[in-house]
């Protein structure tokens, strides 16, 4: 189940970057442009780091699907607290941003600028990993009472 939950993850970052990569393209014609943007490069948006995230955690987890171990199952949480701390960062970023609580003058990091933030694809991401870094939660919990063994199947 967490797999399958990261591979949304992948699915749903996927779908955000190639849609971002092509308007810049479009604009552009190359992506290697970084200065004087309008659009931002999507390689220095937060969405391109959490859809490394969801890729490196989805990797993870469909290896420990055939031989869990507690300590890369803890790892493997660790990086998903870590992707839910850097996208609700990047949330409340957003939210700031599209209130306009504080002044900050410079380039949206939103990967859809002007967007609600609770519907932006950051948003959803956080979910995903709010609830893939409970369910890692679960499954360490699982194989410290069997002994280091996941006695449970999600």
């Amino acid at each position: 189940m967490q797999a399958a939950m990261l591979a949304g993850g992948v699915f749903l970052s996927a779908s955000a970057l190639a849609g971002q990569f092509r308007i810049f393209y479009g604009l552009y014609g190359t992506i290697f442009r970084f200065r004087d943007c309008v659009v931002p490069n999507p390689l220095t948006t937060p969405c391109f780091y959490g859809a490394i995230a969801f890729l490196v955690a989805f990797v993870w987890a469909a290896f420990l699907i055939g031989s869990p171990r507690l300590a890369s199952e803890m790892w493997l949480r660790r990086l998903l607290v870590f992707g839910v701390v850097f996208a609700f960062s990047v949330f409340g970023y957003e939210l700031v941003e599209y209130y306009r609580l504080f002044g900050f003058g410079g380039p949206s990091i939103s990967c859809t600028p002007g967007a609600h933030p609770l519907a932006t694809q950051c948003f959803y991401g956080a979910l995903i990993f709010t609830a893939a870094s409970g369910i890692a939660t679960i499954i360490i919990r699982s194989m410290r009472r069997e002994g280091g063994y996941c006695a449970i199947s999600l």
